[in-house]
């Protein structure tokens, strides 16, 4: 089987998602250089830290945490531009990957009783086959041995990609979210909600009031990347 997979990489090698350099292994993802020059955001879940600033007076969030900063041509970008775009589903372990090892001294992966995610309509989750964070979620369940509720959230509004808005335009998207009815007589939950990027967090902010309408759950955030 080695020999195999050996031969497969000398003909088809693994690229380095960030500078297409060959790996030396077939399971990486990115090069030593790299993997170096990832910009990652401070390991911090404290009340006046940057991303949890952004929702003062807007959603009630207990920790708010992210594993890089995102900006353009940033090997961050390449990275989610690979999960979301061309199904690299290993992107999405990497990250959980990432996650694990940022997060492991604070507080937030001790109190999060169940990871839910922010959903795709089902139609464009249909016509692309998956959702970029089904694997995140999935690896960072399997690692703090909580559930993960892929379906807890239900998209209701079919929006346009943000990928080519502003800041700006990002601030007035408003997306529709429900809570799927299967989890409504759920008992009191601390939450971890995941997202790929937080940018103006209108997104998680949606999702979130969705999330605490009704119900006396509560919610922490974490996403793989997070811009300034």
């Amino acid at each position: 089987m080695w020999a195999i997979i050996d031969v497969f990489g000398l003909f088809y090698p693994q690229l380095c998602y960030g500078c297409d350099a060959v790996l030396q292994k077939q399971t990486d993802i990115l090069c030593p250089s790299c993997l170096l020059h990832l910009s990652l955001v401070p390991a911090s879940v404290s009340s006046s830290n940057e991303m949890k600033r952004r929702f003062y007076g807007k959603l009630l969030v207990e920790h708010c945490a992210a594993v890089l900063y995102f900006s353009q041509e940033s090997i961050t970008q390449k990275l989610l531009h690979e999960l979301k775009y061309r199904n690299k589903q290993s992107i999405g372990f990497f990250m959980a990957q990432l996650a694990l090892k940022q997060l492991k001294n604070q507080s937030i992966f001790n109190e999060v009783q169940a990871i839910v995610c922010i959903p795709l309509h089902k139609t464009k989750e249909r016509k692309r086959g998956y959702n970029q964070l089904t694997v995140f979620g999935t690896a960072l369940s399997k690692q703090l041995n909580i559930p993960f509720y892929k379906d807890f959230l239900i998209k209701t509004t079919k929006s346009k990609t943000q990928t080519k808005k502003n800041i700006f335009q990002r601030a007035k998207k408003k997306a529709e979210f429900k809570v799927n009815p299967k989890y409504h007589r759920l008992e009191q939950l601390h939450l971890l909600l995941v997202d790929d990027v937080m940018t103006t967090g209108a997104t998680l902010q949606n999702a979130g009031k969705t999330i605490l309408q009704n119900s006396n759950h509560k919610i922490s955030i974490l996403t793989m990347a997070y811009t300034r």
